[in-house]
């Protein structure tokens, strides 16, 4: 390779960490690296089983066709690339037999076409199934890559990873700081395979209880039942799906344990939802899926005599009877909780009624249930 100074590295690695903070600026740092090492074209490309995308030095709308997608998907070539290990800079084409691959389709009508030689290719991600690559490229007229080429480009490539590990961490931590921090339930933000991008307090707390239904494990959030634990992994894994570009998975909600027979146990309510799209490099990353979690009250909450007190401007007598009746009290151990007799338990209870508007006492409780305040575990 021709002569390259200090200052030209130094800028382009500048370029990566800048894109780092700034998806936007992806494409900049992607054609400093093209110009840097004398190339024709680069990109990054992110390729799952069913799509890629790229961020390209050269704005080329029909190779980036649905057509020309399916024509390097079919191809061997795009399962080669998925088996490079990550961070280490390979030669391209990616195959023992270049004659062979030459007269497939994909160098015939995509390749060969946009002189599309040779190159430098480098596995720097691989998550839910997909993997991103950077390659760089030369033309048949241009020398060829030596070994000086791909030690630089060896050293600059852990820059690359590490740009695309802030980059991702960013996003997902603003975007929980933003919607998540500061709710009082517990909310996980996950990728398809449950582990953990992020979590609030409440979902920390959670966590902290032996008996907790939920786990970590090694960083993977998890049920501690083997069949809830299949049903978690089911629900992420459909939030998190996505085909020809559309998402058909809307996760859906689990109790656990969902053995209801352990009453002593500590039950989660987990909804499971598809989040927004994580970005790496400036592509759409792997989808992620929000888990929030509540506990299923085995007593009425701390305060809750003064919530409906205010909610429905009961007195303080009638706000405590409303409280032993959605804590599951009969109306004579609510009376006798009280020193009271039934009979007025009963006439507190006729003003509750059309105080909430209800007529009979399980319509009363399934309200009072239904106003009270979401929390977490408390600590």
């Amino acid at each position: 390779m021709a002569a390259v100074t200090i200052e030209a590295v130094s800028a382009v690695v500048g370029q990566i960490y800048e894109a780092a903070y700034d998806q936007e600026r992806w494409l900049g740092a992607i054609t400093g690296l093209r110009d840097l090492f004398g190339g024709s074209r680069s990109c990054i490309v992110r390729v799952s089983p069913e799509t890629l995308d790229a961020v390209a030095s050269d704005l080329d709308p029909e190779f980036n066709s649905q057509k020309g997608i399916e024509a390097m998907l079919r191809d061997p070539l795009a399962a080669a690339s998925a088996a490079l290990p990550l961070g280490a800079v390979n030669r391209w084409p990616l195959t023992s037999d270049e004659t062979a691959f030459r007269r497939r389709e994909l160098w015939q009508d995509w390749m060969r076409p946009r002189d599309m030689y040779q190159g430098l290719v480098c596995n720097l991600l691989a998550s839910s199934g997909a993997h991103w690559l950077l390659d760089i490229h030369r033309g048949s007229r241009q020398d060829a890559f030596r070994t000086d080429d791909i030690d630089l480009l060896q050293k600059i490539v852990p820059h690359v990873m590490r740009a695309g590990q802030i980059g991702r961490s960013l996003e997902n931590t603003s975007a929980l700081a933003s919607a998540f921090s500061h709710l009082p339930f517990g909310v996980f933000l996950v990728n398809g395979h449950q582990q953990i991008e992020q979590m609030n307090e409440a979902a920390e707390a959670m966590l902290a209880p032996p008996d907790s239904p939920l786990r970590l494990n090694g960083g993977t959030i998890v049920a501690s039942d083997l069949r809830d634990a299949q049903e978690l992994q089911r629900l992420v894994a459909d939030a998190c799906s996505l085909k020809d570009g559309v998402m058909p998975g809307t996760g859906g909600t689990l109790v656990v344990p969902s053995d209801q027979k352990r009453s002593e146990l500590t039950r989660l309510v987990l909804s499971v939802a598809p989040f927004v799209d994580a970005r790496a490099y400036g592509l759409a990353s792997e989808r992620c899926a929000v888990i929030m979690v509540t506990e299923v009250a085995r007593r009425i909450s701390d305060g809750f005599e003064t919530h409906v007190r205010g909610l429905f401007n009961l007195t303080p007598a009638e706000a405590r009877l409303a409280a032993a009746l959605a804590s599951g009290r009969t109306l004579k151990e609510a009376a006798e909780s009280s020193n009271i007799t039934v009979k007025t338990c009963r006439t507190y209870l006729e003003r509750i009624f059309s105080k909430t508007r209800t007529h009979q006492q399980s319509e009363l409780v399934a309200l009072l249930k239904s106003t009270e305040p979401l929390s977490g575990r408390s600590r």
